[in-house]
């Protein structure tokens, strides 16, 4: 009997222990839902955040976490009326991770930074601004105004309209089938457009990294592409040739490519190194296109 005593003993500790394991996979869950909000300001530690369209007027926040301990981790909820500030608190070291998950309306003003945390928007119309030391951000189908920059993180856009300003230190940038007002700039990473359609002005810009931007139709305002070190190529993808096209390189380190004859070439001086520039016109003298590189190629593309 006694030994039987045992073995059940044995057994149910055992449940126990496998019971607290399974509740400890699980992480920890909660769920609010707020009205009337008209801004949203969310911060995280190391904590992802996926922000997609709801159908009705309410904000919904999700967060879900696996952190070890569990109560080194605290989600910070602060409703001042209109306004929702969202963050996170870490106690002690911890393993683990966070991901909140917010479902709003069309036209609320967010703002997201994080140290390590990825970002995802999706289908959203407003005023978005991210900022992250390492984590990336994607965007798809999204409107408005979106003001996104990363230290070390990708940022990849796709099918995005608006006033668009992004910013990378060392990570790529990628659009695809953007349109609007474009501020597109990176220190070491390369810029990779596909299929933009300016509807105002457009600069696209890298330090060190390549450039390429291929159009969806003919500029009709003022665009540059441009690197220090890399390639800067912008291909018309079969649009016509239309406006002012000039062109900059180092005259020792760079090159310039066109498939066109030139109108005229200048050379001059400029911090103590030596540039080359050309020039020639199709049609008006608008839309301003400008390439231009140090040590790298300034191509233009027809196709």
């Amino acid at each position: 009997m006694k030994c039987f005593r045992s073995v059940m003993r044995a057994a149910l500790i055992g449940v126990m222990l496998l019971s607290v394991s399974a509740v400890a996979g699980r992480g920890q869950e909660e769920t609010k839902t707020y009205q009337g909000i008209e801004s949203i300001r969310l911060s995280t530690v190391s904590g992802d955040c996926i922000i997609q369209k709801g159908t009705g007027t309410d904000v919904t926040v999700e967060v879900v976490s696996s952190y070890e301990p569990r109560d080194s981790f605290e989600p910070i909820f602060n409703d001042r009326g209109k306004v929702l500030k969202l963050s996170e608190e870490m106690y002690g070291s911890n393993s683990g991770r966070s991901t909140w998950t917010l479902t709003v309306p069309d036209s609320i003003e967010i703002s997201f930074n994080s140290a390590s945390g990825n970002l995802e928007l999706a289908e959203l119309q407003g005023e978005f601004s991210a900022e992250t030391a390492s984590g990336d951000i994607n965007a798809e189908d999204c409107g408005g105004k979106l003001e996104l920059s990363s230290a070390s993180g990708s940022i990849d856009l796709r099918n995005c309209a608006g006033d668009v300003r992004v910013s990378a230190a060392s990570g790529d940038i990628r659009l695809t089938e953007c349109s609007g007002e474009f501020e597109v700039s990176s220190a070491s990473g390369d810029v990779d457009v596909d299929g933009v359609m300016l509807k105002e002005s457009g600069s696209f810009s890298s330090a060190s990294g390549n450039v390429l931007v291929i159009l969806a139709a003919t500029p009709e305002y003022d665009l540059s592409v441009g690197s220090a070190s890399g390639d800067a190529t912008l291909n018309y993808n079969g649009n016509p040739l239309i406006g002012r096209f000039e062109f900059t390189a180092s005259y020792r380190h760079g090159h310039i490519s066109a498939p066109v004859t030139f109108d005229g070439e200048d050379r001059y001086e400029r911090h103590g190194d030596r540039y080359v520039s050309k020039w020639f016109t199709k049609g008006p003298e608008t839309p301003l296109i400008s390439l231009s590189t140090g040590s790298g190629e300034a191509v233009l593309l027809e196709n």
